[in-house]
């Protein structure tokens, strides 16, 4: 149990971070619009089920829990009394974290992910915690940004830069030129999008690797404000203008390597 060394410590953060070994990016002397011509051509898009499922597809096993109720009445953690953890932090809210149960949860999806070519990418946005970011690195995982300053926190805490991919429809140009000179993985959000990535790459002197995020236009059946898969949603390429893109990006073989397609229907939550 390692939930007093896991204790959020903005004043540590916040001086690590003030220490900033990636200057702001001097983007003007090169030109950051181009122009795309624009056409529409018939695509049809197809899913094909692997016929080589995950190994352990049907031997997972369930994912323990840190927190339980004891005979004692008192709330544990692991095996340390949240109470006694109360009485040796200061009198204010504070987050406890649970570093064995990062790692059951890191393990879990190995273990669901065995045999196949898989990254686990962390969404910094869901906790950016500077001990469990560097935690989790240490296991293996990589980064799932959407903001300048994450991309900045991952690297600070180690991230290989080939496990991070770059998300999000309002990337800016100077983070993108720091994203191609590290080698992150960069999601191609819309036209926009993907004429600063081009400019980026030019001022970075570097081929970016980027993967089109499509937009399946499908009914997750989840919380309208959480789906990011329909037809309405501004994340995403849709069907229908996806072989300009592709044809985008082949036009642009200095600048762009297309390694892949990303796709993202939204939460699980329901109501």
């Amino acid at each position: 149990m390692a939930a007093t060394q896991l204790c959020s410590n903005s004043a540590s953060l916040s001086k690590a971070l003030t220490q900033n070994p990636f200057p702001k990016i001097p983007i003007s002397p090169l030109k950051t619009t181009l122009n795309f011509q624009r056409t529409l051509k018939p695509f049809t898009l197809k899913a094909v089920l692997s016929q080589n499922p995950a190994k352990s597809q049907t031997h997972t096993a369930p994912v323990e829990h840190c927190f339980s109720k004891k005979a004692d009445g008192f709330l544990y953690c692991e095996d340390v009394r949240v109470q006694d953890v109360m009485e040796t932090v200061e009198k204010r809210p504070f987050y406890l974290y649970s570093k064995p149960q990062i790692t059951r949860n890191v393990e879990a999806y190995k273990q669901a992910l065995e045999g196949l070519n898989s990254i686990i990418g962390y969404a910094i946005k869901a906790n950016n915690n500077y001990k469990i970011l560097e935690h989790l690195r240490k296991l293996g995982c990589g980064a799932v940004l959407v903001s300048g300053n994450e991309l900045r926190l991952a690297l600070r805490a180690g991230f290989d830069p080939t496990k991070c991919i770059f998300n999000g429809n309002g990337k800016l140009l100077e983070d993108l030129v720091l994203a191609a000179q590290e080698g992150v993985f960069v999601n191609v959000d819309s036209e926009f999008d993907l004429e600063n990535i081009v400019v980026a790459s030019r001022i970075a002197g570097k081929k970016v690797n980027v993967l089109l995020r499509i937009n399946p236009d499908v009914d997750p059946q989840v919380h309208p404000y959480v789906a990011t898969g329909n037809k309405n949603s501004k994340f995403g390429i849709r069907n229908e203008k996806l072989q300009w893109f592709l044809d985008a990006v082949k036009a642009h073989p200095n600048e762009l390597k297309l390694v892949g397609a990303h796709c993202h229907l939204g939460s699980t939550i329901t109501k």
